[in-house]
């Protein structure tokens, strides 16, 4: 019973630390690297949601400049002209 209970805390203590298990404790500059890497992957995806987000904004901007179709009586038709008839 002891040796389940030894077994099992030491099995805990090696699951509370997984920055050991993703950085190689041999070498110092893989956790160099790895902060390196993460903080590339941050950055990049913080520019395609930055480029995301300035394309949306664009297409919004745009959809609200565009003026409504003038549905007036005094419409011009959409082969120009004056909008006199018989004339």
């Amino acid at each position: 019973m002891r040796l389940l209970i030894i077994t099992s805390l030491c099995l805990a203590a090696i699951a509370a630390t997984p920055a050991s298990a993703q950085v190689q404790q041999t070498n110092p500059n893989a956790a160099n690297r790895s902060m390196e890497t993460g903080g590339q992957v941050r950055a990049l995806r913080q520019e395609q949601t930055t480029q995301s987000n300035t394309l949306r904004m664009d297409i919004q901007r745009n959809q609200a400049a565009t003026p409504a179709p003038n549905t007036g009586p005094n419409a011009i038709g959409p082969t120009g002209g004056t909008g006199v008839i018989g004339r």
